[in-house]
Order: structure tokens, then C-alpha cells, then sequence
């Protein structure tokens, strides 16, 4: 039986969220070797078989003896994928050209939000907010109705994980050719944008109707308060993504809604919080909300955008993913890829930090060292 494709390729893994995680995951069935590097009493979320076949170990990424480590990682890696906000890899010194001066052959995939550049990189996003913004809630909803999110993680799949894997894919090739390695930019709400593309090209995009299914137990579908649609008093709708006891309760202080703060997902008092929020909502232009929840406030927000305002978003028409053709109605979609054998079996799924004391000994560290770096809180 032949080797699996990708055996021997050693991955970094910095990600904590879906579409890393996911990417990472493919990575593995093809048969990479995945170090997942997470935080001391790191808890995870998501679905546990994201984390099958890695390898896990804990890293205090803000300390200099965990800064030490995960370079010396990056000396023997082939493949590195980080999920932070762009600034964060640099401050923390696990950038791209940090690790360029360690190896030069080492493909280096960031995936975030919008992009390392545009107007709107520094935002927090999640699913719903890309969606929102590039036009598919409200193409996808029934005229007069408010626009509901699918129960599915569109974009963290289509938008981040499955194209970071292409992308990766491709630089590891162009190293094999030429030795050098490659910085891999993925925008996520780029990739959202390849989704409903077409559906821009027309003059008149088509309103879809929909029977109503049951969501009692889908929370990304649409029936916790925190994650949803809200109308504006303009009409328009704000997409909102507060998931978290902090993300829920700064947003409960921002729309004065605090006595809610520990209820986010407490079935019973669900529908009289989405009728608070709901009344809220309506006080203010759908803008002035999210300006109000992005700039002061952090949150996960997003306008949802009527496919006529898509190609007018500032962030849009900076990473020049979508233009309009000069002359046509027509849409120019341009594949945001940003360069600067065998299935492997699936493997156990990996606790946080299991192999921690495997790979430092693989490092070189003494039992005694490891023991000093347990006792500096530093993995």
C-alpha cells in the first residue's frame, strides 16, 4: 500500500477557531503530521473530530520560554496556519517573517475575517456576519421577512477552511519547485463573496421562499438571542454574533439590556430577550448600530447587505475580489488567493496538551526542564 499523500509533511497548527481547525484536519486525513499548539487549560468548542489525528501540545505563547518553543517548531515545520486577528501573530512574534528568517522554506497560511489589509481587517466577524455582508441572507430570505441564517457553517467551511487547504496546497508545491517558501493571505468574507456571485451579475436577483423547519436546537440557526438577525429603524438588518459570556454581556451593557447578561442561552427567557433586542434594534438606523457595536464596543457585527450594496462595501472594493465590469452589468470575480497516494485513517482525537512532554523531549528538553516550564506556567 502506497504512503499517504501527504506523509512526512509536518503542519504547525496556531488556530483555534473552525476554519483553521478544519483546514488542519484535512490537512491530516491526507496524511500530514499536525502539531495543534493551544493554551494552558485551553477549552475547546466545535466538534470534537476537528482534532482527529493531531497531535496536542500547550504553549504560553506571551511568555518568552513558550516564544522559545514554538520557534523551534517553526525550524522543523513545513506548514504553518494561525486563526489570529491581523497584528496579533506579530505582536506575539509567530509571524509569518519572525519564522521566515527561522526556515525559508516554510508556507505560512493566514486566515482571518476580512484579510490582513482593507478598511475592514481589524473587524471581528463569524458566519453570519459574512453572509450578511456578502448579500446571501438577504438573497436568500422571503420578501418581507426577516432574514434567517442557515443551520450550517457556510462560510467557516466554503469561506476559510476548504480554500486556506487549497491555497496551502499550492505553495507547498511552488517550495518543492523552487525552495522558497510563501506567505498565504485568506479573507474569508473574499471567499463568502465566490458563494452568491452570480446571483450579483443579475439585474434582479431572485427572492427564494421557504417552508418553515423546525430550529428549537440549531443555536447557529438563528433561535439564541445572541446569534440572529435584528430590523433597524430603517428597515435594513443588523447581523449579530455575540457568542461568548464576554461577547453576550458587552452587548448586553451597549443596547442596556444588562439584566440579561447571564441568560444568553436560557431557553426560557430566550423569547422575551429577543423581544427586548428586537425593540431596541428599532431605535436606530441599522449603520449607526453597527458602527456603534464594531468601534466601541468589539462585537461581531455586520449590515446585511441588499445584493445591490456588495459591491459598494469599502473593504470590498479595496481587495478587489468582486468589481464591476466596466461597461456591463456584469461581475468580475477574481479567486482571492494572496501568495507574498493513500487516505491516512482518521487517528484517535487528541487532548488538550497530550503530547506536550513528547514533543519538548523531541526538542530536546530534559525531564528537569520540562519540569522548570510546567512550574513557569510557560506550557
Amino acid at each position: 500500500m502506497s504512503k499517504p499523500i501527504l506523509d512526512g509533511v509536518k503542519v504547525l497548527d496556531l488556530s483555534h477557531m473552525y476554519p483553521g481547525t478544519l483546514c488542519t484536519w484535512l490537512l491530516a486525513a491526507l496524511g500530514a503530521e499536525i502539531l495543534k499548539v493551544e493554551e494552558p487549560g485551553a477549552v475547546r468548542s466545535g466538534a470534537p473530530y476537528l482534532n482527529q489525528g493531531k497531535r496536542s501540545m500547550t504553549l504560553n505563547l506571551k511568555s518568552d520560554a513558550g516564544r522559545e518553543i514554538v520557534h523551534s517548531l517553526a525550524k522543523r515545520s513545513d506548514i504553518v496556519v494561525e486563526g489570529f486577528r491581523p497584528g496579533v501573530a506579530r505582536r506575539l512574534r509567530v509571524d509569518y517573517d519572525t519564522f521566515r528568517e527561522l526556515n525559508p522554506k516554510l508556507v505560512y497560511c493566514s486566515i482571518s475575517s476580512f484579510g490582513q489589509t482593507g478598511p475592514s481587517a481589524a473587524y471581528s466577524a463569524h458566519d453570519i456576519n459574512f453572509l450578511a455582508l456578502s448579500g446571501m441572507l438577504a438573497i436568500g430570505r422571503e420578501a418581507g421577512r426577516r432574514p434567517l441564517p442557515p443551520a450550517a457553517q457556510v462560510a467557516d467551511v466554503a469561506g476559510g477552511g476548504y480554500p486556506a487547504l487549497t491555497a496551502i496546497l499550492a505553495a507547498y508545491i511552488a517550495v518543492l519547485r523552487e525552495g522558497e517558501g510563501r506567505y498565504i493571505d485568506i479573507s474569508m468574507f473574499d471567499w463568502t463573496l465566490l458563494l452568491v456571485a452570480r446571483y450579483l451579475m443579475l439585474d434582479s436577483p431572485p427572492r427564494r421562499s421557504r417552508p418553515e423547519v423546525k430550529r428549537e436546537h440549531a443555536t447557529l440557526a438563528g433561535t439564541a438571542a445572541c446569534y440572529d438577525t435584528y430590523e433597524a429603524a430603517d428597515g435594513g438588518f443588523v447581523s449579530l454574533a455575540a457568542l461568548g459570556p464576554k461577547q453576550w454581556g458587552l452587548l448586553c451593557k451597549a443596547v442596556g439590556l444588562e439584566r440579561y447578561a447571564g441568560a444568553a442561552f436560557d431557553p426560557e427567557q430566550t423569547p422575551r430577550i429577543k423581544a427586548a433586542m428586537r425593540r431596541t434594534f428599532k431605535t436606530r438606523p441599522r449603520d449607526d448600530w453597527v458602527a456603534l457595536l464594531r468601534n466601541d464596543y468589539g462585537l461581531s457585527v455586520a449590515p446585511v447587505y441588499e445584493p445591490e450594496e456588495v459591491l459598494e462595501d469599502p473593504h470590498v472594493r479595496f481587495r478587489k475580489t468582486l468589481a464591476q465590469r466596466k461597461g456591463a452589468g456584469a461581475v468580475e470575480f477574481t479567486p482571492p488567493f494572496w501568495f507574498a497516494g493513500a487516505r491516512k485513517p482518521g487517528g484517535r482525537i487528541c487532548r488538550v496538551g497530550q503530547h506536550t512532554g513528547v514533543v519538548l523531549k523531541e526538542l530536546g528538553y530534559t525531564p528537569a526542564e520540562i519540569r522548570e516550564l510546567r512550574r513557569a506556567k510557560a506550557i
